[in-house]
């Protein structure tokens, strides 16, 4: 018994050696065989990363990086490689090599890929207004560094777009907490979050809500004149949102003269550029 026990496990492991042996012998070949020059490894790895091929991707960066390790191509493949990882959702991955190419090459001026990339792997786990918005503000911080570290870079206008969409989704997590200290009959605690929205997210998509909200709870403390000033802003900006609709019996209870359609000018209200971008646009762009 002991013999057939011994003759298995020598069995396996051959055959386990042999295997070992032939994928080692057909990874050397993929490197002694290779004709091709590293810019045509980094088209390759480009072509493969449309076709959805990602492992093909990452063995042509692979072959770059052992047989051209001088090339400006592989530095590049540096940031490729972190891009990959990136549609494979391994940010983690992705991050750590961003963070290397910044190390290795802080002259390059594909650098400011690398950052827009490690912002991006933040970016992509925004949650719900619901949840926990840490991954909000560390994207947010770092794309304000894109912005003000290189101004006028190709990335500008995706990272503003982005910026514009994470202030919604902070908007609305703080719209969401005023919302529940409401419920506990909390006014004050309410009040720092809508003020909070007034004064650094105007821009929102939420701020319409915010302001109806803010007239109602002064109209409740019977702070008047406050409530005329909120109501008046919601007035000149959104006159056709169902949040000035819904405000309206506030407004007319405050004695304002509704039928003068520009009552609301004397409290010389702020004019708000309302942003509607979703939250679904996570789309990135690759490094040329």
């Amino acid at each position: 018994m002991k013999s057939i026990l011994s003759l298995l496990l020598l069995f396996v492991f051959v055959s386990c050696t042999s295997n070992d042996t032939s994928d080692f012998d057909l990874n050397q070949n993929l490197y002694e065989n290779n004709k091709l020059e590293d810019f045509e490894l980094f088209k390759n790895a480009n072509e493969f990363i449309k076709q959805g091929e990602y492992d093909l991707a990452l063995l042509e960066l692979d072959k770059l990086e052992v047989l051209f390790p001088s090339s400006a191509y592989s530095n590049k493949g540096m940031l490729l490689n972190a891009y990959i990882n990136f549609l494979k959702r391994d940010y983690e991955k992705s991050r750590v090599l961003a963070e290397n190419y910044k190390k290795y090459y802080p002259g390059s001026k594909d650098i400011v890929y690398a950052n827009y990339l490690e912002a991006m792997t933040y970016y992509v786990l925004i949650k719900k207004p619901d949840y926990s918005q840490k991954y909000a503000y560390t994207a947010l911080n770092k794309f304000n560094f894109i912005l003000n570290a290189y101004p006028n870079s190709k990335y500008e206008i995706d990272i503003i777009t982005k910026i514009q969409i994470i202030d919604n989704n902070l908007a609305k997590n703080k719209l969401y907490t005023a919302k529940f200290y409401l419920k506990k009959k909390n006014v004050n605690g309410a009040l720092i979050y809508l003020k909070d929205i007034y004064e650094n997210y105007s821009s929102s998509s939420s701020i319409d809500e915010t302001l109806f909200l803010l007239v109602n709870i002064y109209k409740s403390i019977k702070e008047d004149e406050i409530a005329k000033y909120y109501a008046a802003i919601l007035a000149y900006n959104f006159p056709k949102s169902k949040w000035y609709e819904k405000s309206y019996s506030i407004i007319n209870e405050l004695e304002i003269e509704t039928d003068n359609e520009s009552w609301f000018e004397k409290f010389n209200p702020i004019r708000i550029v309302k942003n509607n971008k979703e939250e679904e646009n996570i789309e990135i762009q690759i490094i040329e």
